[in-house]
This record gives C-alpha cells, sequence and structure tokens, in this order.
C-alpha cells in the first residue's frame, strides 16, 4: 500500500471518528433535561401538561441488587450516592445515568449514606455500629475495591445516620440506635462532642434521622 493510500485512509478514519464523537455529543445532550413540551413534539407526540405539585420521574438509577436504603445529593446536584442491602455504595452521575464508583462495603447491613460538601469522600453507616469514610479519589486495591479510609468506632448500637457539617469535608455527625448523636473529627478518627446518653436532655430512644 502507497503512502498516499495511507494518507488517504488515515483522513477518512479521521472523518469516521470526528462523525462519531459529534454523534454521541448530540445523544448526550439528548439526555439532558430539556422542556418537556418541547421533546415531546419533537417525538411526534402530543405534550401532557404537569401542575406544579406534579412529581415527574426524569430519570432511573438501576445498578444495584438488593433494597435501596439510603442516598445523598452532592451540593451542585449532579451526583448521587445510593446505599443498598445488596453491599455496595454507588456512585452516580445524575444526569447520564452512569455508575462512577460501585464501593463494596465492610457490612452489607448498611442503613445510611452521605456526600461531603466537596463530593470527594462519601460516608455510610448500618447495623456494624460503625460510620465508614471512603475518599473516593483514593487509588484501588488488587481486587479492583476502594478501599476504607476512615472508620468511626464508638457508637454501641447501630448507625442510623450520617450527615457532613456543611461546607467541611473534615467533621461528621452520626446518630445511632444507642441513643445519641456523635459530632466526629474524621482527620483524628475521634469524638468532638456526644450528645444525649447519659445526659438527661438527651433522647429515650433509638436516634433515627
Amino acid at each position: 500500500m502507497s503512502v498516499a493510500e495511507l494518507k488517504e485512509r488515515h483522513s477518512a478514519a479521521i472523518d469516521t471518528v470526528n462523525n462519531l464523537r459529534h454523534q454521541l455529543k448530540q445523544k448526550r445532550l439528548s439526555l439532558l433535561d430539556t422542556d418537556i413540551c418541547e421533546y415531546a413534539r419533537s417525538q411526534g407526540r402530543t405534550p401532557v401538561t404537569f401542575g406544579p405539585t406534579d412529581l415527574v420521574c426524569c430519570r432511573t438509577l438501576q445498578g444495584h441488587t438488593g433494597k435501596v436504603y439510603s442516598l445523598d445529593w452532592t451540593s451542585e446536584k449532579s451526583q448521587i450516592v445510593s446505599a443498598s442491602q445488596d453491599g455496595r455504595l454507588i456512585v452516580w452521575n445524575a444526569l447520564t445515568r452512569q455508575k462512577i464508583h460501585a464501593i463494596k462495603l465492610p457490612c452489607a447491613w448498611v442503613m445510611t449514606c452521605a456526600f461531603s460538601p466537596t463530593g470527594q469522600s462519601v460516608a455510610c453507616g448500618g447495623l456494624d455500629s460503625v460510620c465508614s469514610i471512603f475518599h473516593l479519589n483514593s487509588p484501588t486495591d488488587k481486587d479492583g475495591n476502594l478501599p476504607v479510609s476512615r472508620m468511626l468506632s464508638g457508637h454501641k448500637g447501630y448507625v442510623s445516620s450520617c450527615q457532613y457539617v456543611p461546607d467541611e469535608d473534615t467533621h461528621l455527625i452520626t446518630g445511632s440506635g444507642d441513643q445519641t448523636c456523635v459530632l466526629w473529627d474524621i482527620t483524628t478518627g475521634l469524638k468532638t462532642s456526644v450528645f444525649g446518653g447519659e445526659f438527661q436532655s438527651g433522647h429515650t430512644a433509638d436516634v433515627y434521622r
């Protein structure tokens, strides 16, 4: 094959790649949120109108094989983390429905999960009475799993809820079946404050949220 023929085939391949990129870009744009009436007309369908209190499902995220017990959004609302009793946390791109991370949990009986304010880490807890922290930029192990970055241990009952302190990735509060809430310093793994428990002003039953 001559050099001229190779150049011609190379040019044709570049045109094909550019065309495919354009098609992919248009397909991605079509999946983004759009005016529902405009979309219906473009598909040759009659637009359906919704009232201000109507709920419309625009995305279905499929991938878990067990019950989903909790989810949380990033602050910019572009990603979701979900916790399921299939023993995994899944971090989703909420716009494309793609899975960004599928995190294998040390305990499958998870009850809660949360995104950090910066979206760089996620937390979860459950019947193991521990709140586990995962840094999403950490390297995976030899099996492709994201390792636990920090385990916050100290509750005497299941961890029913967890939430990062606003605008901070270093502090998190948990609620537990031991009737307490705990404020944690994630950098050290130590309790900063305990609310409830032996204090008379505390809860007298399990803390759920």
